[in-house]
């Protein structure tokens, strides 16, 4: 499938579509199931797949491959990059206050990056674990 028709499919499934905490090949945004992240609206944008979530932020998938949604069950397998973006939680939603996390797919390892300036990341994907799982 492509980044259009899995777009197309996620929007069809929106009103089903499951809320979650979020893992990018393994690694958890925040602590686990401590967040309820929303899908809101998808589209595509040549070979990236953009997802817009209930608190302003987006997930964007590059070339992502292996859709899988059910009643509990969201997830994409394979993509060759994954950038979550989102806003400090509780400031105000400034560009300032725009985070990200990044996965870049290289092969057996996944680079992992974010200006996150709060904390210590300590960012530790697995290349056999699915790129994107919302649970």
């Amino acid at each position: 499938m492509s980044a259009l028709e899995i777009a197309a499919s996620l929007n069809a499934s929106l009103p089903r579509l499951k809320a979650g905490s979020l893992r990018f090949w393994g690694q958890w945004f925040g602590r686990p199931f401590d967040n309820a992240h929303r899908i809101t609206r998808c589209r595509s944008d040549g070979d990236a797949l953009i997802l817009e979530f209930n608190e302003g932020e987006t997930l964007i998938v590059r070339q992502p491959e292996g859709l899988e949604i059910q009643a509990d069950t969201f997830s994409i397998a394979a993509a060759t990059r994954v950038r979550w973006e989102w806003f400090y939680y509780g400031r105000p939603k400034t560009k300032e206050n725009r985070y990200y996390e990044e996965y870049l797919h290289r092969g057996s390892h996944i680079d992992a990056a974010t200006n996150a300036d709060w904390y210590t990341p300590k960012l530790e994907p697995t290349h056999t674990e699915k790129a994107v799982e919302m649970l």
